[in-house]
């Protein structure tokens, strides 16, 4: 299993991507299946966004020492994404509010993921070095361990070592 940050993060966007597949497959009459999907895919939402950032995008800026980097420039929080998994995940399937808060998230996400893979790594790639992007992977894989799983409400708009 490769360390590399971009490769791990993809890997990640891989599953969250066949987990928003399979959700868009179970038809409305299984709404026990629908909630299961909608929580699982919150959680790996949430694992995810917390490593982007709380884990790379900070050592990326410690590493570049520049906020004004282009390779920042591409870095797109996850606080709309953040708010999403809260809503999906205070909701049942029974709420009128439910499918439509789902479709956003998975919209959002999907959108999100597309543009990281297509603007914001390739410049990190060419910014960092491959051993920087292994020990950043070495240290997303530590930390997922203990991320959080479950939205915890109310979020910061700054990510921890963003430019003020």
């Amino acid at each position: 299993m490769s360390s590399d940050a971009i490769v791990l993060l993809k890997q990640e966007h891989k599953e969250l991507q066949r987990l928003f597949k399979e959700y868009r497959a179970v038809g409305p009459a299984d709404a026990a299946a629908r909630v299961d999907l909608a929580q699982h895919i919150v959680h790996d939402l949430t694992v995810h966004s917390y490593l982007v950032d709380e884990v790379l995008y900070p050592q990326v800026v410690a590493l570049l020492r520049d906020p004004a980097h282009e390779a920042l420039r591409g870095y797109r929080d996850h606080r709309a994404i953040d708010r999403l998994c809260e809503e999906v995940s205070g909701r049942g399937v029974g709420d009128p509010a439910f499918t439509g808060l789902v479709d956003s998230l998975l919209s959002a996400a999907a959108q999100q993921m597309s543009q990281e893979e297509r603007e914001w790594f390739p410049q990190l790639r060419a910014a960092l070095r491959r051993a920087d992007l292994q020990e950043i992977g070495t240290r997303l894989l530590a930390v997922r361990e203990t991320a959080p799983r479950h939205p915890s409400g109310p979020v910061s708009d700054a990510p921890q070592g963003a430019p003020g």
